[in-house]
C-alpha cells in the first residue's frame, strides 16, 4: 500500500466494516432481549387472563382433580375458541354446580386478547410451557418444572383463598418458532440495510480518499519539481487546513530557493568582477615592465601594493564571510573596556575623516562587557570605513555607545547623502551597492556591512539601518549581556 489514496481508502473502508459488525452484533443483542422483554410482557399478560378462567374450573369442579394427569382437557382449554364454553359442565342429571354456584354461563375472560393470542396454532410452544400448580405447589397440568426459584408464578384465588398457581416453564435459550421467524426476518433486513451502508460508505471513502489524496499528490509533484531544481514549481493552495499550510510553506520554501540560486549566482558573479578588477591591473603592469614599456618607480611600486592589498583584503572578507556561513565564525570572548575601544577605533579614523573635512563625534561612557574585542574592532572598523567613503566632504560622523538592557548599544550615523527605505532594507547584502554617491566609485567590496550583521548576529546581537537625524545613515548594533 505505497499509495496515499490507497490507504485512506482501505482504512476507510476498514473502520466502516468494524463499525457494521459493531452494529449488527448490538442490534442482534438488542433485539434478542428485546424481543424476550415482550414475550415475557405477553406471558404475564397471559397469565393475569388465566387466573380467572383457572378459577372458574376451580369453583366449577371444586378441585383439581378433573385436571391432573388430564393432558386432553388441560390442551382443550387453549384451543377452544370460547374459553367459558368449554369449561362449562355438561347438561343432564350428572352436571353438579360448585357450591354457591348457579348453572348460568360462566363469564368471558378479563383479557380476551390475550386468550385468543394463546389459542393460535402457532403458539404451541408457548402452551407446553404453561404449567398448573396447586396450592400445595404440586404439579396439576401443564409442564414439568423442577424448582419454582426464578418463575413468575400467578396466584389463583377462589373465595379469598389461594388454591392454585399458574407460570410458564423457562424457555432457556430456545425461542418460539413466532420468535425465531420475527428475529429471522429483523437480521434479514438488517443484513440488507448493512450491505447497503457498506456499498454507501465505501462510494463517500472513495470520494473522501480522493479529495484528500489529491492535495498530497500535487504537493508530491511540486517538491519533485524542486529537487529537479525548478525552483519556479508552487503548489496550489486550495485549502486552510493542515495541507494547506503544508503547501504555503512549500511554496515560501521554494521562493527562498529561488531567492537563494539568485544569491548564489549573483555572489559567485560579484566574486569574479571583484577579482578580475585588480588581477587585471596587476597584469597589465607586470606585463608592461616585461616589455619595457614602463620602468620600475615608487609610483608603480605603490600601484601594485594597493592591488595587492586589494586583493588580501577581499580575501579575508570572503574568508570571514564564508566562517560565518558555516557557523565556524570564530569567537573569543573575555571581558572587554568598551569605552576604551570605541575611543581607540574612532581616533585611528580621526585624521582621515578630518582629511575630508568629515567632523567626528564620539559619545561614550564606562562600561565592560563579555565579546570579542578583535570582531567588535572589526566591526566599528567596517562602519567608520564605509563612512569615510560615503559621507560628503563637510559631513558629520557620530559613534554613540551606551549600556542598554544588561548589555550595550553601538551607533555609528552620519549626515548623508541618504538612502530610501528600499535601499536600507538591502544594505547588509553581500556584494550590494547603491546607486549615486554611495556608489563604487568610493572604493570597497560590498562586503564591510555584511560582516558586520555576521559579527552582530555571531555576538546573539542585532543590527538595523535606519534614517538618521543628521540626514544620512544611521547603523544600530544592539548586544545583549
Amino acid at each position: 500500500m505505497k499509495s496515499f489514496f490507497t490507504k485512506i481508502l482501505v482504512y476507510q473502508v476498514i473502520a466502516v466494516v468494524v463499525a457494521l459488525i459493531v452494529v449488527a452484533v448490538i442490534t442482534r443483542v438488542s433485539l434478542n432481549r428485546g424481543f424476550r422483554d415482550f414475550l415475557q410482557t405477553q406471558e404475564t399478560a397471559v397469565l393475569e387472563a388465566g387466573v380467572p378462567v383457572l378459577a372458574e374450573v376451580y369453583a366449577l369442579k371444586g378441585s383439581w382433580e378433573p385436571l391432573r394427569g388430564n393432558t386432553e382437557s388441560w390442551h382443550r382449554i387453549w384451543r377452544s375458541s370460547r374459553m367459558n364454553q368449554e369449561l362449562a359442565p355438561p347438561p343432564g342429571p350428572r352436571a353438579r354446580p360448585g357450591p354457591g354456584r348457579n348453572n348460568r354461563p360462566s363469564p368471558p375472560p378479563q383479557n380476551p386478547q390475550a386468550a385468543r393470542w394463546m389459542r393460535a396454532a402457532d403458539r404451541g410452544m408457548l402452551r407446553e410451557r404453561l404449567f398448573l400448580l396447586d396450592q400445595e405447589y404440586q404439579r396439576v397440568a401443564g409442564a414439568s418444572v423442577s424448582s419454582r426459584e426464578g418463575l413468575g408464578l400467578q396466584a389463583i384465588e377462589v373465595g379469598g383463598e389461594v388454591v392454585g398457581w399458574i407460570g410458564f416453564a423457562p424457555a432457556g435459550k430456545f425461542l418460539p418458532p413466532e420468535a425465531r421467524r420475527f428475529l429471522q426476518g429483523q437480521i434479514v433486513i438488517t443484513a440488507i440495510a448493512l450491505a447497503v451502508a457498506l456499498v454507501i460508505a465505501v462510494a463517500l471513502s472513495l470520494l473522501l480518499a480522493r479529495h484528500l489524496s489529491r492535495p498530497v499528490r500535487q504537493l508530491d509533484e511540486t517538491v519533485n519539481s524542486l529537487s529537479r531544481g525548478d525552483y519556479g514549481a508552487r503548489a496550489t493552495i486550495s485549502t486552510l487546513d493542515e495541507t494547506g499550510r503544508l503547501a504555503g510553506h512549500i511554496n515560501q520554501l521554494a521562493a527562498t530557493l529561488e531567492k537563494n540560486r539568485s544569491a548564489r549566482r549573483r555572489w559567485m558573479a560579484d566574486i569574479a568582477h571583484e577579482l578580475r578588477t585588480p588581477v587585471a591591473i596587476l597584469k597589465g603592469e607586470i606585463e608592461a615592465l616585461s616589455d619595457g614599456v614602463r620602468t620600475v618607480n615608487e609610483g608603480m611600486t605603490r600601484s601594485l601594493q594597493e592591488e595587492i592589498d586589494h586583493l588580501s583584503s577581499l580575501i579575508d572578507d570572503l574568508q570571514t564571510l564564508a566562517l560565518s556561513d558555516a557557523g565556524a565564525l570564530n569567537i573569543q570572548q573575555e571581558s572587554v573596556d568598551l569605552q576604551s575601544l570605541v575611543e581607540q577605533c574612532s581616533e585611528a579614523f580621526r585624521d582621515r575623516l578630518a582629511g575630508r573635512g568629515i567632523d567626528l563625534q564620539v559619545m561614550t561612557e564606562k562600561q565592560e562587557v563579555d565579546a570579542d574585542p578583535q570582531r567588535l574592532r572589526q566591526l566599528l572598523q567596517n562602519l567608520l570605513e564605509n563612512s569615510i567613503r560615503y559621507v560628503e566632504e563637510g559631513g558629520l560622523v557620530r559613534v554613540q555607545q551606551r549600556a542598554v538592557n544588561g548589555g550595550f548599544e553601538l551607533v555609528v550615523e552620519d549626515s548623508g547623502p541618504g538612502l530610501t527605505e528600499k535601499q536600507r532594507s538591502r544594505v547588509f547584502e553581500r556584494f550590494y551597492r547603491v546607486d549615486g554617491s554611495r556608489s563604487r566609485a568610493g572604493g570597497g567590496t560590498g562586503l564591510g556591512l555584511s560582516i558586520c550583521r555576521n559579527i552582530a548576529e555571531a555576538h546573539s546581537g542585532r543590527i538595523e539601518a535606519i534614517q538618521s537625524s543628521l540626514g544620512g545613515l544611521k547603523i544600530r548594533i544592539e548586544i545583549p549581556g
